[in-house]
């Protein structure tokens, strides 16, 4: 049918702004010193995992079905990299505060799941 869109619960909305926000901490974490020290190509590989999971909640907003596979993909392509590079100390925990919220969004979204679309 052309021109139909799931209506967006607000659960939804309220999880993706949150994530949102996550990411755009995340991504200023990306910067500094601490993150440099780690490794030479981590601030670069943090950062492309950042961008994934902002597209990923560009697509769960509007209820795709590739946002949510996405951004599960980006959160273990993150966690992977912590756990390689060690990183567990981000400034202001906020290494616990995303994964903690991560977790919450991916067992909320996964009951909308079958509501997403999966056209593009």
């Amino acid at each position: 049918m052309v021109g139909y869109s799931t209506k967006r619960p607000i659960l939804i909305s309220i999880l993706t702004v949150m994530g949102w926000i996550m990411v755009i901490f995340n991504f200023l974490i990306a910067f500094s010193p601490a993150i440099k020290k780690i490794g030479e190509f981590y601030p670069a590989l943090y950062s492309l995992v950042m961008c994934l999971q902002f597209i990923a909640f560009v697509g769960i907003w509007y209820m795709k079905r590739w946002g949510l596979e996405l951004f599960i993909a980006s959160f273990f392509a993150r966690d992977i990299l912590a756990v390689l590079m060690g990183d567990f100390s981000n400034p202001g925990g906020m290494f616990l505060f995303s994964f903690t919220l991560s977790v919450l969004i991916i067992i909320v979204m996964l009951f909308y799941y079958k509501r997403m679309d999966l056209n593009l």
